[in-house]
């Protein structure tokens, strides 16, 4: 099984940990020829990462790949519990991709001070700091985002809260946590996987900032 991945990608980074949660033999490679490149259409169509190639069947889109992953490899389970359970999973999972990360992921184009537009980057920042605080309402850590387990829900986050964290200073602005968020960051960042990845992912987006953030 092959992983079509970055370090520096919060989606790379979500289905890494399912991966390895799940103790399911893969390897891990830059797309060739490079993001959306033909060649690397010629394996998965969107030229989007991440993609996972298992034998013949290549497919792309987090969600999509964590629900094969989980249909595949039931055990583990990281969708414990029952019919409500999985509906709250991926919702906050969904949550995350839909409704938080883009607001940030659209401030990559306004790092640079000389071509910012100020009020664009304000406003992101502003719609991506309210979702935020909106987790106060939609989560109830059990330690975990859904439950006493960890499950998908809790696996998006980490990567888009650390790459926040590195970001926003770039714009004097700091991201603020809530209580519940907050407990839930310091249950979460203790699972020796999830610490392992997002660690990688701080270090790659250092590099990836220094470097021009293009």
């Amino acid at each position: 099984m092959i992983l079509y991945a970055i370090p520096v990608s919060s989606y790379s980074a979500k289905v890494r940990m399912q991966l390895e949660l799940k103790n399911i033999d893969y390897d891990m490679l830059p797309p060739p020829g490079g993001y959306s490149s033909p060649e690397y259409m010629e394996i998965i169509s969107l030229g989007t990462l991440p993609g996972l190639k298992d034998g013949d069947f290549c497919i792309s889109e987090s969600d999509v790949i964590t629900s094969y992953l989980e249909e595949k490899y039931p055990q583990p389970s990281l969708m414990p519990g029952d019919a409500q359970d999985h509906a709250r999973q991926r919702y906050m999972a969904r949550y995350h991709d839909l409704w938080l990360e883009p607001h940030l992921r659209k401030t990559f184009a306004q790092l640079d001070p000389a071509t910012r537009d100020e009020k664009i980057s304000n406003d992101l920042l502003d719609k991506f700091q309210q979702r935020i605080d909106l987790m106060e309402k939609l989560i109830e850590p059990a330690p975990y985002m859904c439950g006493d387990q960890i499950s998908i829900a809790d696996l998006a986050f980490p990567a888009t809260f650390t790459l926040a964290e590195l970001m926003l200073p770039v714009f004097s602005r700091e991201i603020r946590f809530g209580p519940r968020v907050q407990a839930w960051r310091e249950t979460i960042y203790d699972n020796p996987v999830v610490k392992a990845i997002t660690d990688e992912s701080r270090q790659a987006t250092l590099e990836w900032m220094n470097g021009g953030g293009g």
